[in-house]
């Protein structure tokens, strides 16, 4: 089968609405992508809970929408801080 976003030849699609998205095409989405290097079974039900419609859904799922789903420290992933705080 054929990738919806890249176009490439791969047996291995995942499903996100109406396109089949390969691997590659899925660590484009910094999070989703670490979540689903490391941990395939909480991709997979962050993407029934969310259940985006095509790719450029998936591509604007944010940090935000995942933690508030599904506590990502519990399943030992840890995401860099993109907080800065300035000291006076």
């Amino acid at each position: 089968m054929k990738c919806s976003n890249c176009k490439k030849e791969d047996q291995w699609l995942e499903m996100m609405g109406d396109d089949f998205i390969c691997k590659k095409c899925i660590n484009k989405n910094k999070i989703m992508g670490l979540v689903f290097r490391t941990h395939v079974d909480t991709f997979q039900f962050l993407l029934r809970q969310i259940t985006p419609k095509n790719y450029s859904e998936f591509m604007e799922i944010d940090r935000k929408k995942i933690e508030s789903l599904v506590n990502l420290k519990k399943y030992g992933i840890f995401l860099k801080t993109t907080n800065v705080v300035e000291i006076d």
